[in-house]
């Protein structure tokens, strides 16, 4: 991932997997490796909520899909707002780096299969 001023961190899970649909697409992560601080560890172990399937309607007040908890310290699917933004949390957010009125340039996920 990366902010406006081109730095970039990343975060890294040795134990990382979605589930199958009868899970809700289950997130889990564990052992995190990086320099961006682990913003996805408190979504470990729920279901992956959409603005069709939402009861908590965080993915509305979010603005995309995620793993929704309570509602969430990581939105890698919100708003591009680009950098510093005064709403709360509808950006693409990753809160131990930037906060939650700071939406990133630029994130990935990579996943492989093993």
């Amino acid at each position: 991932m990366s902010d406006l001023s081109n730095q970039k961190r990343f975060a890294y899970y040795r134990i990382f997997s979605v589930g199958n649909k009868d899970s809700g697409y289950k997130l889990t992560v564990g052992e995190y490796e990086g320099n961006a601080g682990d913003s996805l560890e408190y979504h470990n172990g729920h279901a992956f909520y959409a603005r069709d399937r939402d009861i908590s309607n965080c993915s509305h007040r979010f603005k995309g899909g995620w793993w929704y908890y309570a509602c969430h310290k990581s939105n890698l699917n919100g708003l591009y707002l680009k950098g510093s933004h005064s709403s709360f949390a509808d950006g693409m957010n990753w809160y131990h780096w930037h906060g939650y009125h700071y939406s990133l340039k630029t994130t990935e996920m990579k996943i492989r299969r093993q």
